[in-house]
């Protein structure tokens, strides 16, 4: 039987998200498994060493807030320093406008007026 492999749609985004109590491979599986659970989520590492999660997600279905939400359920909430919060900030605008691009109706054609 022959697979079928996805294409990576235009709205796929990666997200790096510090996390100052992950501490081992325990805990990194936990983290991996809560974030995993939600729907849209096509790739999750942890990466203990640097104290910190990346999350590939479609943007249309998931966003950056429901991912903490995820962490904070499971006891592992993100970094609450500025340099984090500017970024979290900036990933939810991100995740919110390519949200609205994919909501909108396609482009008229060029010989076609606008209805």
């Amino acid at each position: 039987m022959k697979t079928q492999q996805l294409e990576h749609p235009v709205d796929e985004v990666r997200r790096w998200i510090e996390i100052p109590v992950l501490a081992d491979d325990a805990d990194a599986m936990m983290v991996e498994q809560a974030v995993n659970a939600l729907p849209g989520v096509a790739n999750v590492a942890a990466d203990i060493a640097k104290h910190r999660l990346m999350v590939q997600y479609v943007a249309a279905q998931l966003d950056y807030q429901a991912i903490i939400q995820a962490l904070d359920s499971v006891g592992f909430p993100p970094s609450h320093g500025w340099r984090s919060r500017i970024r979290g900030s900036v990933y939810q605008f991100l995740d919110a406008n390519a949200r609205d691009n994919a909501k909108t109706p396609p482009p008229p054609c060029c010989n076609k007026p606008p209805k």
